[in-house]
């Protein structure tokens, strides 16, 4: 049987749903659900996620390797932001759409105007894609009642196929403090330029932490035709929360051989609650 036309129990078979788990007096909830049509159409779902009002997100949809259903290149045509009543508040298209293993999308809650921040309450991100749509539930909070939601865990997959969303930490976040619950995803992104030698790493290590590193770093140039070769990119990691409590991180810009000051330093403050 060809791998495109994977039938439908094959397909549920690779549904994974993990529900939250609430902490002390945490009335926290979670939900995941995913499904797919005879035609492939993909329609999954994953959350609520609680966020700081302000944050900035990223996204990315990952695959399994190997692949054993839905195969074939999806591509993201999509990002957007919706309200509590599905009305549009944001929205980014990509013409032409993008390869879902080269797609990062960044999504920030600050509003508009980087001076102002979106309302606090519940909104959804809504990622369409030619494979179909995946979206993820959130809340935002004030940083102040972060701590009240307690741990958290929501995922869904089909054929292999996850949404993941990060809080998304760059340059602009130095000095930050940010708060997180145990089973959130935290993205390190710095721009860089490995051509020159020059590279991020994280100078702080510690014998045990609250938050995993779950990837090797990755570098990713500006692809062409957006910038020449040699241009430039972004160093990125990617961490998970296992436990609560502080951590501080320290990324130094730098070459490694070379005995002197670093070049820039990223230093900013996370509690796991």
């Amino acid at each position: 049987m060809p791998k495109k036309s994977c039938t439908v129990w094959i397909l549920l078979c690779s549904l994974i749903l993990l529900g939250g788990l609430v902490a002390g007096q945490s009335s926290s909830s979670s939900s995941a659900s995913a499904s797919a049509s005879m035609d492939g159409d993909v329609q999954l779902s994953v959350g609520v996620f609680v966020v700081e009002q302000g944050s900035t997100l990223a996204l990315e949809i990952v695959r399994d390797d190997p692949c054993t259903c839905l195969c074939d290149p999806i591509h993201v045509m999509a990002l957007s932001l919706l309200d509590k009543s599905e009305t549009e508040v944001w929205n980014e298209t990509y013409d032409p759409p993008v390869d879902a293993v080269e797609w990062l999308g960044r999504l920030s809650l600050a509003g508009e105007e980087s001076v102002t921040s979106l309302p606090l309450g519940s909104y959804k991100v809504v990622v369409e894609t030619t494979a179909g749509r995946f979206s993820a539930d959130l809340r935002i909070v004030p940083a102040s009642e972060m701590m009240a939601f307690g741990r958290f865990s929501a995922s869904a997959s089909i054929c292999g196929l996850e949404l993941r969303v990060y809080r998304l930490i760059t340059q602009q976040d130095a000095g930050a403090s940010i708060g997180l619950r145990q089973g959130d995803r935290l993205m390190v992104a710095l721009a860089g330029n490995a051509t020159t030698g020059f590279e991020w790493s994280n100078s702080l290590l510690y014998e045990y932490a609250v938050l995993r590193e779950t990837e090797e770093p990755e570098y990713r140039p500006v692809p062409y035709p957006k910038a020449m070769v040699g241009f430039g990119g972004t160093f990125l990691f990617r961490y998970e929360t296992i436990d609560a409590g502080p951590q501080a991180f320290r990324f130094i810009y730098h070459r490694p051989w070379e005995s002197v000051q670093p070049e820039q330093v990223v230093e900013f403050d996370v509690t796991v609650y």
